[in-house]
Formats: structure tokens, sequence, C-alpha cells
């Protein structure tokens, strides 16, 4: 069995047994160029000019049959005795007949069909390990550079529909959470899709969440107002107002439960007054970060805050960004919020650290009706 994997770094299998190791950088190009044309075969001249446009003919010559040779000699005969390649000396391309896989096929004959499962949209979405032929770049090749460019958009916006699908059906299974998290993995594509916006603040809607889908709206809102000079549409701004309407209105059946911490501040320790509340939070037993934020999430507010891990069995990474870090801190405050009214008391506040102090002033300006911060 013959696997190919051209998302991230390349990786090329035969039965079982890696063999790009074998192959130049040319000989996977070459592959990778007759998989894209699958449906037809490619002339030798074409080929040549696509990955040895600068070589004399001869020597162009002689490195497409060196490759061709190499291709030939790691890749052997399927099990019914096919040739992977169809080569004569005019074309060349991939033998229809050989039975073989290749993540950007799999991906590239992805309809959204009412049959797909949960499970195979997820098996395709994990297929993007990176961007096509990643970190590859030929030099004076420009056609096969810009094929490599072309290709990546495409993959892109397959992507783009493969999550739009697994919304749906987490949407018509009631996996509110997971269609969330799914929604965000669209934005941070395409960060300004007015569509997506107004699915979350929909959903966010639809599970009680208004606070966390007003925060959401303004976010996204200057976003398009400092990157694009442009405002939200009519549409999406009339949804918000009706979120605003409906958060105004909505009735309080009891008094949140009060939670509340006394937190520190240590100068020049990065994340450190975070770091506390986390701690603080997490040791209040009624906080569970599992039930409130997802894996990800878990794993960043845990590079920070060790305590995290305590009852969540995850993977420790060794390196999380600021900005995911943040993000996960937000949420976690968010979230708590939507059921209790918490209290956070800041003892020797001159001394927060400088990511801290942002985060503590985007939460002041964000307006959360259930969130104190008493300073002292």
């Amino acid at each position: 069995m013959l696997n190919l994997y051209f998302l991230g770094r390349a990786r090329i299998e035969y039965n079982g047994k890696s063999v790009v190791e074998n192959f130049r950088n040319k000989t996977i190009a070459l592959i990778c160029l007759l998989i894209i044309n699958q449906d037809k075969y490619l002339s030798r001249e074409r080929i040549l000019g696509y990955l040895w446009p600068d070589s004399s003919e001869e020597a162009a010559k002689n490195n497409l049959r060196y490759n061709l040779w190499l291709i030939k000699k790691n890749i052997g005969k399927s099990e019914s005795n096919e040739e992977f390649l169809f080569i004569d000396k005019e074309l060349c391309g991939v033998n229809a007949e050989y039975d073989f896989q290749c993540d950007i096929l799999d991906i590239m004959n992805f309809k959204p069909q009412q049959s797909d499962s949960i499970e195979r949209l997820l098996k395709l979405k994990n297929m993007f390990e990176g961007e096509f032929l990643e970190g590859c770049y030929y030099n004076n090749c420009e056609d096969f550079n810009e094929v490599i460019i072309f290709q990546r958009t495409r993959l892109e916006n397959f992507k783009v529909q493969i999550l739009k699908r697994l919304t749906e059906l987490y949407e018509k299974e009631s996996k509110m959470e997971e269609c969330l998290n799914v929604l965000e993995e669209i934005l941070d594509i395409d960060p300004y899709d007015e569509e997506v916006a107004l699915k979350i603040i929909i959903l966010y809607m639809k599970i009680g969440k208004r606070g966390a889908g007003v925060l959401f709206y303004n976010s996204f809102r200057d976003r398009l107002a400092s990157r694009l000079g442009i405002q939200p549409s009519e549409k999406l701004r009339n949804k918000f107002a009706e979120l605003k309407q409906s958060q105004g209105s909505e009735c309080q059946p009891q008094e949140p439960k009060v939670i509340q911490i006394q937190t520190i501040c240590i100068k020049d320790i990065q994340y450190f007054w975070m770091a506390d509340v986390v701690g603080k939070l997490v040791g209040q037993k009624r906080v569970m970060c599992e039930k409130v934020l997802n894996e990800n999430m878990i794993n960043a507010l845990g590079y920070i805050q060790p305590a995290v891990f305590n009852d969540v069995q995850t993977e420790k990474n060794m390196e999380i960004p600021d900005v995911q870090i943040v993000n996960a801190f937000i949420h976690l405050i968010l979230n708590i919020c939507e059921e209790h009214k918490l209290e956070i008391f800041i003892t020797e506040m001159e001394n927060m650290d400088s990511v801290s102090v942002g985060v503590l002033k985007y939460l002041k300006n964000s307006g959360i009706s259930k969130l104190s911060i008493h300073e002292h």
C-alpha cells in the first residue's frame, strides 16, 4: 500500500516504510505535480517547464529520467501488479488502476453531502497538519511555485467547507460548544466572515451565553474597524441589537452564587496575577475547567498554572503563545460569570505584571455584569 502526505512536511510510505528519504526535492515535486493532475497525463515538455526551466534541454531531460527512475525504484507495484506511474516517450501520469491513499486527494474529493458523518469530517479536518508542501520553495521554478500557492488557497477553501459542514452536524446533534469551537477555527482562517460571526452570535443566544455574545460582537466589530475600516453589516447589527434586548429583558429566577477570591501581584513575573486567579478559581472546587473550556484552552492555562491539570488528563505542551493564554483566561472568566457572580480582590496592584495589566483592563472595559474587581 502506498500512502502520500503533502500537507505539512511531505511523507511518502510504501508498504508501511518511509521512502521519502530516498527522494530529492524535485522528486517529491514531480510526484506531487502528477498527483494534482491525476485525471490527465502531462507531457514531458510541460513537466520540464515546471521543474527545470533554466536547464539545457539535454540536462532537463536527464534530470526527469533520473527522477522517474528514483520513483520506480522506491515505489513498487501494487498488489494487483500495477505500476504507480504511466510513462511513455511523450507523457507521464499516475496510473488510475494503482491503489494508493493521498491526503490532498481525499480532501479535494470532499462534497458536503447529507450522508457525511462527524467522524469522517473530523478525519478530514485532522489531515490539515500544515500547509501544502510546507516550507518548500523551488528556485527559478516560478510556474511550479505558483502551483503551490494556488493549491494552498484551494485546500484552505476545502478546509473551510469541511469545517462549515461539521458545524451543521454538531448543531443538528445539539453539540453547541463543539459547534462554537469549530466556528472560531473558521474565523482563524477568514477573520472577517460575517456569516460565521452571525452564526456565533445566534449560538450564544441559543445556549444563553449572551454576555459572551456581546463580547464577541464587540471584538469582531473592532477587528473590522481597525483592519478594514468598515462597520458590521446591517444584518449583523440587527442581530446584535436583538441579543442586547434579550440580555436586558431576560429574567433571573434566583440570585447567582458568589465566588470570592483574594489575589496578589508580583512584579516582573509575567502572567503571575492571571496564574494566581486561575489557581484560586480551581481551588474553589465549584469551578471545573474541563466543563467550561476546550482542551486547547486547558493546555494554555496549564502552561501558567499547573493546578489546572490536577483533575484533567490532557497533553501538556512545552510552550504556548501569549494570545492563546490570554484568550483562554478571558473565556474562563466569561464562562464562570454566566452562572456565578465573581468578586476578585487584588492586593499590591502596583506590582501587577504587564500582560495581566492588559487583561485586567480588557475585563474592566467589557462590562461583565457579574464581575466585580476590587483593588487595595
